[in-house]
């Protein structure tokens, strides 16, 4: 009967194929419940017009009370079917409604409305109780809420059958919501579990589409590269020195691409020609950091990756570069170790694109290779 606490309580939660398919939790949901609250205490109101007791209104807002936080629960509490205890509260409630409601009204009933606000709330409660998998506990209830009402219409001198006769309507409406949880839960279960089928087959056709691509690449690469040292192979043409320089060069490059996939971008791939030609050891390795991020995140942390290790490779003349992109989940992205003529620095470069440089072994940080080709901008001195 309240419409705003449930989905404040319950945004983000799943509920499972079935509540999701009936709406459990939902805006809507939430709304039709405060929408039948506000007509419960019209016609309260109304029908209750004559009623001057302090006890009798205290026992008939207890009523709607207990039938207030029923209508919250059914809407709010998650799990598929309702667990057990919660599933024993509403009915508990439900009864708890009814009878409140009932012994609070004159002795006998002066208004023909007079029964209609609770016996309705608790059929649309024993009802929810039905759909969300538990329709025993919910006939239970409605079978107690009979007797109940069966007892107040003696005691109201109406008659036992009267008031047995005021809860038979309701159980039209129990019947619906039995059939609803028999029949529709099991089909609503298949129809997710084929939805999430096809998901899991529509990623598995990305992935396999992915690495088709992927591979079409490399062996685009590779004819571009190699086709015409291995054409002079088979053609047993000589090779000079400068051929064997660029064959060797060409073997780290695809090597690259194998051991570090993520630092195959054109930039590093020039970058770490030039330096090999200038006779740099460059090796470079991918653990994979940039997989596990946003792809925004990843496109940024490329970029900024790949202009750092351009700049650093340039800037080394002699000695060894050694490139890594670390695991997922580090708060460094990679590090960038060089050993030159001057020292040996390491370079990290976090997921924002700040450089830090460390000096491991001589030299002077402001006069390294790292200093001299990053600059200021982004780079933190240890």
């Amino acid at each position: 009967m309240t419409g705003e606490c449930p989905r404040a309580r319950g945004a983000g939660v799943d509920r499972g194929a079935v509540d999701n398919a009936f709406g459990i939790g939902s805006a809507p949901l939430a709304v039709a419940m405060t929408l039948f609250g506000c007509g419960y205490l019209a016609v309260t109101v109304y029908a209750n017009a004559g009623v001057t007791g302090v006890w009798q209104w205290l026992g008939i807002s207890a009523g709607f009370v207990f039938f207030a936080v029923a209508c919250f629960l059914i809407v709010d509490a998650p799990g598929d079917p309702l667990p057990v205890h919660m599933t024993v509260i509403l009915c508990v409630l439900a009864v708890a409604g009814v009878t409140a409601t009932l012994f609070s009204l004159p002795f006998p009933p002066t208004h023909v409305m007079q029964t209609g606000p609770p016996i309705g709330a608790s059929v649309i409660v024993l009802a929810f109780v039905a759909v969300r998998g538990r329709p025993a506990a919910a006939w239970t209830g409605s079978v107690v809420i009979s007797v109940v009402a069966t007892v107040w219409g003696h005691v109201s001198t109406r008659g036992a059958f009267w008031g047995l006769g005021a809860t038979l309507p309701g159980y039209a409406i129990m019947i619906m919501g039995s059939l609803f949880s028999l029949m529709l839960r099991p089909m609503v279960r298949r129809l997710y579990a084929i939805r999430e089928a096809d998901e899991r087959q529509a990623a598995l056709d990305a992935a396999a589409a992915a690495a088709a691509e992927e591979r079409s690449r490399r062996l685009e690469v590779l004819d571009h590269l190699a086709r015409p040292i291995l054409t002079r192979i088979a053609e047993r043409r000589e090779f000079g020195a400068d051929d064997v320089e660029t064959a060797r060069l060409i073997e780290a490059q695809l090597r690259d691409g194998i051991r570090a996939p993520g630092l195959d971008l054109p930039e590093i791939r020039e970058a770490a020609w030039r330096a090999r030609r200038r006779g740099v050891h460059v090796v470079l390795l991918d653990d994979g950091g940039l997989s596990a991020v946003g792809q925004a995140e990843s496109v940024l942390g490329r970029r900024r990756l790949a202009a750092t290790v351009a700049v650093l490779l340039d800037a080394t003349r002699r000695g060894r570069v050694t490139v890594r992109v670390h695991p997922p989940g580090r708060a460094v992205l990679a590090t960038m170790a060089v050993d030159a003529d001057d020292g040996t620095y390491l370079v990290e470069l976090d997921l924002a694109g700040h450089a830090r440089e460390s000096v491991l072994a001589g030299g002077d940080p402001d006069g390294s290779v790292a200093a001299q080709s990053l600059g200021d901008e982004g780079m933190v001195g240890s």
